[in-house]
């Protein structure tokens, strides 16, 4: 283990350790409500990309920050709640910076507030009571398709996750970024002679390449500078990976626009093409990536967006003569 790696732990541990301490504090309902009503006030006004542009013009160690917010609100003698959540603020405000500090607060966090899988450390009791007394408190708080994503999301990672379907869903998202495995399967079709494979590849690299650009890079940057920080906060407590750009998912809608596209081209096989879409869209909510709205969202976009392209594709290439398309 290199030195950069251990002080990265060690910021990890510091993280979780410092929550912890603020969960145990976390006994009633009454608690938890004034404590998210604090992060509520402490986050308003603000957006996730300064919360994050703050914390990477700061680049102390995540762990050291979070530790020294919770004595800072000790010694100025604020209540329990005060200190609860300006340290769930410092924490998110770590985990939004694009760092290697702000994914080990990420991890620390993580640690703190959701719920235990096997392999992992088992929290305290009073801890996890009142990480879910917390989760609760933010719940209640949301507009109802708010908390109707969020508790999908929940009902989805607290399921039973066997090893190796955690390593399938791992596998799943570094094999489908961007697409490119559609447009293998494609190729390949195309190597063995396949009817229509000259035509879906024609067809298929415009429409996933434009899909994903825009998803990747206007919209989600546009949703990420523009996130309010409480729902960084939220998203925190609730248990999803924060700070990450994820509205809406790019997996998801790269595999939708490649599954759109291959049904207009091999129409009895469309539900083979949304049946394995649908499952990478799934296995990010299932990895805790994504809320189930991100994913649906990404499905939608990927369909609307390829349709535009192969549209397009098809005018442009009969326009030069292309009329087999």
């Amino acid at each position: 283990m290199t030195q950069s790696t251990a002080n990265l732990d060690k910021q990890q541990d510091q993280v979780r350790h410092t929550l912890e301490d603020e969960l145990r504090r976390v006994r009633t309902p009454e608690d938890a409500e004034r404590i998210v009503a604090e992060l509520e006030r402490l986050a308003a006004g603000t957006t996730e990309q300064t919360q994050a542009n703050a914390a990477e013009r700061n680049p102390a160690p995540a762990g050291a920050e979070v530790a020294r917010t919770a004595q800072i609100a000790s010694d100025s003698g604020a209540s329990r709640e005060v200190e609860a959540a300006a340290v769930l603020a410092e924490t998110a405000q770590q985990t939004a910076a694009q760092t290697a500090e702000g994914e080990a607060a990420v991890k620390g966090a993580q640690a703190a507030l959701t719920p235990t899988r096997p392999g992992q450390t088992v929290s305290p009791p009073e801890t996890e009571r009142g990480a879910e007394l917390l989760k609760e408190a933010v719940l209640h708080r949301l507009g109802p398709v708010q908390a109707f994503d969020a508790r999908i999301f929940l009902a989805i990672n607290r399921a039973p996750h066997p090893a190796w379907t955690d390593r399938l869903a791992d596998l799943i998202s570094v094999w489908t970024v961007g697409g490119w495995i559609w447009l293998g399967g494609v190729m390949i079709a195309k190597l063995l002679g396949v009817r229509g494979a000259n035509r879906a590849l024609v067809l298929l690299l415009p429409s996933m390449t434009a899909a994903t650009f825009v998803v990747e890079y206007p919209v989600k940057a546009f949703f990420r500078r523009k996130r309010p920080f409480i729902d960084v906060v939220r998203a925190l407590v609730v248990g999803k990976k924060p700070g990450s750009w994820s509205f809406p998912s790019g997996h998801t809608t790269a595999s939708f626009a490649c599954a759109w596209v291959l049904s207009t081209v091999w129409p009895r096989k469309a539900p083979l093409f949304f049946a394995l879409a649908g499952t990478i869209g799934f296995s990010r909510v299932y990895v805790g990536a994504h809320y189930p709205g991100d994913v649906t969202i990404g499905a939608f976009a990927g369909m609307g967006l390829s349709e535009l392209t192969r549209r397009a594709t098809k005018m442009i290439m009969h326009r030069r003569g292309y009329t087999w398309l």
